[in-house]
């Protein structure tokens, strides 16, 4: 699985945030396997003092958008765009969990 985390409007790269955005993408890695791609990008509003985080996670053809997330938190930003990403992953596999039973079901010969 590959993950691009982008900073913008940042003049200081901060690498810590860096790297927390990485140690959280690997933690929605281990939870579903199949997600092939993570992209975090983070911008960053120097007069308001605020955040904002956008997880776009890719699985199998299909995208799941962590929707923004503003705070003047920098971490409590990515965990929020990363649990949404994470309910709308869950969801995704719930819907193609439940196809795969009303297709067997279907072709099931009745009693």
């Amino acid at each position: 699985m590959s993950i691009e985390i982008t900073m913008r409007h940042s003049d200081v790269r901060i690498e810590s945030l860096k790297e927390y955005a990485q140690l959280r993408m690997e933690k929605l890695r281990k939870s579903f396997p199949k997600v092939t791609s993570v992209s975090v990008v983070i911008d960053v509003d120097a007069k308001k003092h605020m955040y904002m985080a956008e997880v776009v996670a890719n699985r199998n053809g299909e995208t799941a958008v962590g929707g923004k997330e503003f705070s003047e938190s920098a971490k409590s930003v990515i965990d929020g765009a990363a649990a949404r990403a994470e309910r709308q992953l869950l969801r995704m596999r719930l819907k193609e969990r439940k196809g795969k039973v009303r297709e067997a079901r279907a072709t099931s010969p009745k009693n």
